[in-house]
This record gives C-alpha cells, structure tokens and sequence, in this order.
C-alpha cells in the first residue's frame, strides 16, 4: 500500500509546517504583540493580515492538510477499524475542528475587525479583541499539533 503512505506523508509535511506557523505565532509573536500599545498593535496587525490572510501557502497547506486524509480514508474503507484508519480519522477532525472551523468561525472575524481599525486611534475594547485572536491561536494551535501528531502514527502504522 504505497499510495496511503505518500498521501499520509503530505499530509504530515503540511500540518508540521501550518503547525510550526502557528507554534511560531503562539509562542513568538504573541508574546511580542501583548507589550505593544494600541496604535502600535494596529499597525502590526494591519501589516501582518494584509500579507498572510490570503497567502497562497497559507491555503495550499490548509486544502492538503484538510483534503489529502480524505483521499487516505476512501483508500481504506475497507478496514475502518484499522489503526491507520481511526487515526487519519481523528487527525482530519481534528484539523477541520481546530483550525479550520476556528479560522472561519473566530479568527477570520476578529481579523476584519482589526483591519477596520484606525491605527492612530484603536478603539477603547481593543485589548479584548486582541485576546479573542490570543485565545483563537490557542485553540487552532492545539488543532492542528493533535492532526499532526496522529497523521505521524498513522503513516506508521499503514500497513505494508
């Protein structure tokens, strides 16, 4: 079963990478937006979402991460009690379930409020919709480390 294995690796490269991106937000870039002011965090914002919003990778990893498990599971259907198959399973719901359905659901909303702001004069709330975004990566970041991690045992137990 050679194709599972390829498919599984994808899908293992792309939610390590969209996890590492989200890690690096989490526990990097977080840290330095909470000491920021609310013009400064404006200005970041703004810059940070007009690039990375629609990126191309950005979707490239979020359609292989969410698409490329469903081509694994149609290819085993015929063990759905299988190891390979329940975790594959549990890691595309988990993947939809954190960072998509948050993404959609949570972030991509705060992002819109964030850019309707003016950056020389944020409103007075902004500290709460900074921590609905903090608290939104939190939930996206668990996501898709728990996707990950099962497309990882997944791939190792596909059998041969």
């Amino acid at each position: 079963m050679i194709l599972p294995h390829v498919l599984l690796g994808v899908a293992v490269i792309s939610t390590g990478l969209f996890t590492g991106l989200l890690m690096t937000v989490l526990f990097f870039f977080e840290r330095a937006l909470r000491d920021l002011s609310g013009t400064e965090f404006t200005v970041v914002m703004q810059r940070f979402l007009k690039i990375t919003r629609t990126h191309p990778l950005n979707y490239g990893m979020v359609l292989i991460s969410g698409f490329v498990p469903i081509a694994v599971l149609v290819i085993l259907r015929e063990n759905p009690g299988s190891p390979t198959f329940l975790l594959a399973l549990l890691g595309l719901l988990a993947f939809w379930c954190g960072p998509v359905l948050t993404s959609r659901f949570v972030a991509q909303p705060v992002y819109g409020v964030f850019m309707s702001w003016e950056a020389d004069a944020p409103p007075q709330d902004w500290r709460e919709a900074r921590e609905r975004y903090f608290r939104a990566n939190v939930f996206r970041g668990l996501g898709s480390a728990v996707a990950f991690v099962c497309f990882v045992v997944a791939a190792i137990t596909v059998p041969l």
